[in-house]
């Protein structure tokens, strides 16, 4: 139940997570979009500023070059008598030019006289005279550019300016009329204060162009923000399904970015689930087993005794079975006390310096009816000689023992155990191979996991729960050794550990919550 419950926080957890997809999704996809529209905002109102103020200056450049030149053109045909709105060809041909200028650079150039009236115009071109006089202008007539303007042009010698006539917002260009040092007039040229033809194109050119780059870039923050929250999605699926019992599901990894990371962390974490509750489950239904049996045969026992069914003479024998089954069950309990104290780093070591080889053959000593029974040849033992170590004998008595135990238990009648103790430089290494059942290829690698059992179809007979090399392999590592199983053929099974001369231990697990 407390897997369960774990399983349930995990799928709570990500359950809020998909709760809250919407959200999230609505989030990322309006903070990406909006990070877009803001650098095309700025981009759009920088260009805009950047080519309405090269238009500007281009504009401002071509009215500053016409009105010198009209101004030097007035200046070589007319003197101050002329500067009137009587009729002449020359002012004839004045107005032409200032016709053919005005739609050239798109701009109302006219000539005033010194007081700022409008004299000369491109509306007075191609009219025939009237009492000696040019036709009136409707737009002209009634100009008058004011002191300021005239001001400026007289005493700077050119004006370049944004003013209003007649209430409208213009931008000027004007520059004086001068012969024989005299100022005779003022040319002027005037523009609207609006947004150039050029700019207004390349305005209407980046809407188009913004529009179908904000579809593209719309549909890309989709695709980029919904493959940003699938992984959630998937993993939230994948939690409720572990609430479940169900630890099949997987996430999908596509890519090799931080979310393929946590997908790949997330579907490691399932599988080590998926273990965790096939040995969780194995566990209970072995030690299930191992309780049931001597209990059940205890009590039998026990109640044949009390009752008087088993007979005086035969209840010592009785006795002696129901004695073996409380020490299996002891072993068993004592199994289990060691793991959790290993696991929780309770287990207190007390390293001496001993011999592992006096200590094997008194281990071996106490399988002695054992392997009588079954017949059982021990070999290597004439090879013995004292090798003395610093580690805690009552780890290692438990280590050798588990190993020992295994191989007595799983060697055929009439077969053989083999051990052999080699000292080396660094250290030591022990050896027990057994004959019998071997080992498969797929199996050597999970031998030492937690409550697993190789021969599961002997699991019933084999009176273990799946403990023992695992608790093998953590007493070893404790003291800085290895242990590996091997297994060359189909009869014949191979342990292998290793120890530092010294203690060094390197191990010390710490409590983990899933």
């Amino acid at each position: 139940m407390a897997i369960k419950d774990k399983f349930r926080s995990v799928k709570n957890y990500f359950s809020d997570l998909v709760l809250m997809r919407t959200n999230i999704f609505t989030k990322y996809f309006i903070l990406f979009a909006a990070i877009f529209l803001t650098l095309l905002t700025v981009l759009g109102t920088s260009l805009f500023i950047l080519i309405n103020n090269y238009s500007e200056n281009e504009r401002t450049r071509l009215l500053r070059e016409n009105t010198a030149s009209i101004a030097g053109t007035v200046e070589s045909t007319m003197i101050v008598q002329d500067m009137n709105k009587t009729y002449s060809v020359e002012k004839e041909l004045i107005c032409e030019t200032l016709a053919t200028v005005s739609q050239s650079i798109d701009a109302d150039v006219f000539i005033c006289d010194v007081e700022g009236s409008v004299i000369l115009c491109s509306e007075r071109a191609g009219t025939s005279p009237l009492y000696g006089g040019f036709f009136t202008c409707s737009k002209h007539d009634n100009m008058s550019m004011s002191n300021y303007i005239l001001s400026s042009v007289y005493q700077q010698g050119e004006i370049v300016a944004k003013t209003g006539i007649l209430d409208r917002q213009y931008f000027v260009v004007g520059r004086p009329i001068i012969s024989n040092g005299y100022i005779i007039g003022s040319v002027f040229a005037l523009t609207n204060t609006g947004v150039q033809s050029l700019v207004l194109n390349f305005l209407r050119i980046f809407i188009i162009a913004a529009f179908f780059c904000l579809i593209f870039a719309f549909l890309c923050i989709y695709y980029l923000t919904k493959k940003m929250v699938t992984p959630l999605q998937q993993m939230s699926s994948a939690a409720k399904q572990f609430a479940i019992g169900d630890f099949s599901y997987r996430v999908k990894i596509n890519g090799r970015d931080e979310l393929a990371d946590l997908g790949r962390a997330f579907n490691d974490m399932a599988d080590a689930l998926d273990v965790l509750e096939s040995s969780r489950r194995s566990f209970v239904s072995n030690v299930s087993h191992e309780l049931k049996t001597p209990m059940t045969s205890i009590a039998g026992f026990i109640d044949g005794i009390l009752d008087g069914t088993i007979p005086r003479e035969k209840q010592d024998y009785y006795l002696e079975i129901v004695s073996t089954e409380v020490r299996r069950l002891s072993r068993l309990v004592v199994s289990m006390l060691n793991m959790s104290k290993i696991e929780s780093g309770d287990l207190e070591m007390k390293p001496s310096n001993y011999d592992i080889s006096d200590q094997i053959i008194h281990i071996l000593l106490t399988f002695e009816q054992k392997i009588e029974s079954k017949n059982i040849e021990i070999k290597g033992l004439d090879d013995f000689k004292p090798v003395y170590i610093v580690a805690d004998p009552d780890m290692i008595y438990q280590a050798v023992y588990n190993l020992f135990d295994n191989a007595v238990k799983f060697t055929n009648d009439g077969g053989y155990i083999e051990v052999r103790l080699t000292e080396r430089t660094s250290g030591i290494e022990v050896s027990i191979k057994n004959s019998g059942t071997g080992i498969k290829a797929e199996e050597l690698s999970r031998v030492f996991e937690r409550f697993y059992k190789v021969d599961k179809s002997r699991s019933l007979d084999s009176k273990g729960a799946g403990l023992g090399l695992y608790i093998v392999k953590l007493m070893i590592e404790m003291h800085g050794g290895r242990v590996v199983a091997k297994s060359d053929s189909e009869d014949t099974a191979e342990f292998i550990f290793n120890l530092p001369k010294q203690f060094s231990p390197i191990y010390k697990k710490e409590k983990k919550q899933i």
